[in-house]
């Protein structure tokens, strides 16, 4: 658990700052659309509402009388409440749904099915969840992961005796790994079982929601994420550390918008309450970057060319943003051959 949680969100990281940069093919005209950037569109809003299914229990409310009778109680999205988020700890969501939809999910799971056919089917076999179909988003916090989507058809007889927790939970013990269910809606997988357990309790009402967790205003795109400064201290660890204690020292909290449904872009948020260190670090960025570019051409490094062609920094007051955009042409070659290699034999 511990490397996956590494390896995903070291590759959300680099999805940040090194994946999605370029448009075009630095060519003159004829030009093509500019990329969008990530931002609330209406089938987002649908999107949200249709999950806003939850109503949490509160205290009853005594009206006085003659009082103003009390408001429809709020709906929630039940995967966003169950996330239990440690105060400085990231969170970092993945569509997982959307993205198997999206133009280069379906090229990658092409490739996927042309190197190992019998990988998805296994798998469905092995736990009862179909993973193009059952499975809605993934969450990665820190020492756990949350998933929602449709696990009705889940053998859970087979992960060991399972204990029966609050109203609709169930908590099993696996390897040194705990399983929290509930409702065959979310699963909760953890090192940790009081975070499973917290899980459950969100949900049900007996612990409060984190405020440190991802508001709804937040859930646009299909990758979406808050990683605080002193996060990302520990996932630059393998990079620049001088640019992760800089990060960490100066930002309290990062925010990560990916739109990747036909070209892939990001808009990486940074705030704090420094100005104007930020505003120096965005300096630097925006130098470290033109640097990069121009390293790359000199050494002929197309592929790094393409990645920083457009990349760009954008401050602003406490606050700054980086662009990364690439087109999902772009993108595609990466998957080219994928087949053909698949089927070659082996050595």
């Amino acid at each position: 658990m511990r490397r996956l949680r590494w390896m995903a969100l070291a590759a959300l990281l680099l999805a940040a700052a090194a994946l999605l940069f370029s448009r075009g093919e630095g060519k003159p005209p004829p030009r093509r659309a500019e990329v969008e950037f990530p931002r609330w569109r209406y089938e987002e809003y649908a999107r949200l509402r249709k999950r806003s299914t939850l109503v949490l229990p509160s205290p009853p409310a005594t009206v006085a009388p003659g009082g103003t009778p009390e408001e429809e109680p709020r709906r929630r999205d039940p995967f966003l409440v169950a996330l239990p988020v440690k105060p400085d700890g990231p969170v970092v969501v993945f569509e997982a749904n959307a993205l198997r939809h999206s133009r280069l999910g379906e090229r990658f799971v092409a490739c996927v099915q042309a190197r190992h056919p019998e990988a998805l089917s296994s798998f469905q076999r092995d736990t009862g969840v179909d993973p193009l179909r059952d499975v809605d988003r993934v969450a990665y916090l820190g020492d756990s992961a949350v998933v929602s989507g449709f696990f009705d058809r889940v053998p859970w007889d087979e992960l060991g005796p399972a204990e029966a927790y609050g109203q609709a939970g169930r908590i099993f013990r696996n390897e040194g790994m705990v399983i929290a269910a509930w409702r065959d809606q979310i699963l909760v997988f953890s090192e940790n079982e009081e975070s499973a357990r917290r899980a459950i309790d969100q949900l049900e009402g007996r612990a409060p929601v984190p405020e440190s967790g991802i508001p709804e205003e937040m859930t646009y795109g299909e990758v979406y994420g808050v990683v605080p400064g002193a996060a990302a201290r520990g996932l630059l660890r393998l990079g620049d550390r001088a640019l992760a204690d800089r990060i960490a020292r100066l930002a309290s909290r990062v925010e990560l918008h990916v739109d990747a449904m036909q070209d892939v872009a990001a808009v990486v948020h940074v705030r704090g309450e420094d100005a104007a260190g930020l505003g120096d670090l965005a300096t630097s960025l925006g130098a470290a970057l033109a640097v990069a570019r121009v390293k790359a051409q000199a050494t002929n490094d197309q592929r790094l060319a393409d990645l920083l062609e457009n990349a760009s920094v954008h401050p602003g007051s406490g606050e700054f943003s980086l662009q990364l955009a690439l087109p999902a042409e772009r993108l595609e070659t990466w998957f080219e051959g994928c087949g053909d290699r698949a089927s070659a034999p082996a050595p």
